[in-house]
């Protein structure tokens, strides 16, 4: 009876290790998967990194645009192509 209640045991223990390594390594979900969203979490913190970085740069530059009338002046000029009264332009051929 001990032979045979062992034997059983065994079978029991090796079909449950065997069914739980075939779900690691086969699954949908399975161990590749999980190293491989490591990487993509990686990869969107950098990126995520990068957009907060842009946001600090305009949010800087919206604030100097909004708190300085020189600062207004400058970025109207350099992007509108726009020039006071007292200016000239030189027109180059």
């Amino acid at each position: 009876m001990s032979v045979t209640k062992s034997k059983f045991t065994f079978f029991l223990y090796y079909s449950i290790f065997f069914f739980l390594l075939f779900e690691i390594l086969f699954s949908e979900k399975n161990i590749f998967t999980f190293f491989n969203n490591f990487d993509l979490i990686y990869k969107h913190e950098i990126n995520l990194k990068n957009k907060k970085k842009e946001f600090e740069t305009l949010n800087n530059f919206l604030n100097n645009f909004e708190s300085s009338n020189e600062f207004k002046k400058i970025v109207v000029k350099d992007k509108l192509f726009y020039k006071d009264k007292n200016e000239k332009v030189f027109l180059y051929d």
